[in-house]
């Protein structure tokens, strides 16, 4: 993995419970990562703190007393898609729901937590890492090929208003961890 030099001074730490509050007010305007049903919804902190229990582990960076970046792997399964969580085999770790507050983007800080989580998950076993990211968003790839990452699989698909699940129209490359029935031993 490329190294990636912390040109901000940044702490990186795992997240703690207490910490879910200033999680949840980063995520709150993007409805991508906002698991709450509208920005107020005061129920969604349980469902990150629900994350953290089942074993999932969020990084945070700190600039000074300024939370900088928030990112999370996943390894036993994640959300990936609406309604289509990726299962995850043994050696496989699942990155997901990076967020970088604009002050702090454009100066490597998600290529630097990205890569102390690959070398977390590398020291606890893992040997395959997937993410997904939107083509909406090309300066959040900068990070993922700073690290020499590099994409597999697409998929595009939509979600229906009244539904909770994806709807793949088309898909090209290795997308077969998206669509697992269980996980790989």
């Amino acid at each position: 993995m490329t190294v990636v030099p912390n040109r901000l001074d940044a702490m990186i730490r795992l997240a703690k419970e207490e910490d879910l509050g200033a999680i949840c007010r980063l995520y709150a305007d993007d409805p991508w990562l906002w698991l709450g049903s509208h920005p107020g919804d005061t129920a969604a902190e349980q469902l990150y703190r629900d994350r953290l229990l089942r074993g999932e582990r969020c990084y945070l960076a700190f600039v000074g007393d300024h939370l900088a970046h928030v990112n999370w792997t996943c390894y036993r399964w994640g959300d990936a898609l609406p309604g289509r969580p990726l299962r995850l085999g043994s050696g496989e770790v699942y990155t997901t729901d990076a967020f970088t507050p604009a002050a702090f983007r454009g100066q490597g800080i998600h290529a630097l937590v990205l890569g102390t989580m690959l070398r977390d998950a590398r020291a606890q076993g893992a040997r395959h890492a997937f993410t997904i990211g939107q083509f909406d968003r090309p300066d959040a790839l900068k990070g993922l090929r700073a690290l020499g990452w590099r994409e597999t699989g697409r998929v595009v698909y939509f979600q229906p208003r009244a539904s909770g699940k994806a709807l793949c129209l088309h898909r090209t490359g290795n997308t077969a961890p998206l669509f697992r029935r269980r996980a790989t031993a």
